[in-house]
């Protein structure tokens, strides 16, 4: 009998390699994701430092009217840059709903070839089965003649 073939076996390589760089793209989002809510934390956390130093500045003595605006400026540059940072987390948390879904499509492509590939190496080894009991019940049955006829 003729060596099993499986006519899509590319194809599921393709696939299978396929959802490996996807799942590598998924975790370079997400490791960017965490990376942009680092900052965020950080900057949220500067906005608190320089009002702590505001208010410190301010009781300490009298605060100059060019400090207290600098004071200020800074926060509301923190702010907008926390703005920025969080419409990036918003896209990337997007991209990334987006990715884990073409994941789940590619494992379930993958996973209906495989089943494919694994119903036809059954039906192939039935049929091998059945090929081999067929030689058997030959060989048997050539003997049996063969004795018969040295009798």
């Amino acid at each position: 009998m003729k060596k099993f073939q499986f006519k899509l076996d590319k194809l599921l390589d393709y696939k299978s390699k396929l959802l490996e760089n996807e799942i590598l793209t998924l975790a370079a989002l997400n490791a960017e994701l965490a990376a942009v809510n680092g900052r965020i934390d950080e900057m949220t956390e500067a906005v608190r430092t320089n009002r702590a130093e505001l208010q410190t500045a301010q009781l300490a003595d009298g605060v100059k009217p060019e400090l207290c605006r600098m004071y200020i400026r800074y926060e509301d540059f923190l702010k907008a840059e926390i703005l920025k940072a969080k419409r990036l987390a918003d896209r990337l948390e997007k991209q990334i709903e987006k990715q884990v879904e073409l994941i789940k499509d590619l494992r379930l492509e993958t996973k209906s070839i495989e089943l494919l590939r694994e119903s036809r190496m059954a039906a192939y080894r039935k049929e091998e089965i059945k090929e081999n009991e067929r030689l058997v019940e030959e060989f048997v049955n050539t003997s049996r003649l063969m004795r018969a006829a040295l009798s």
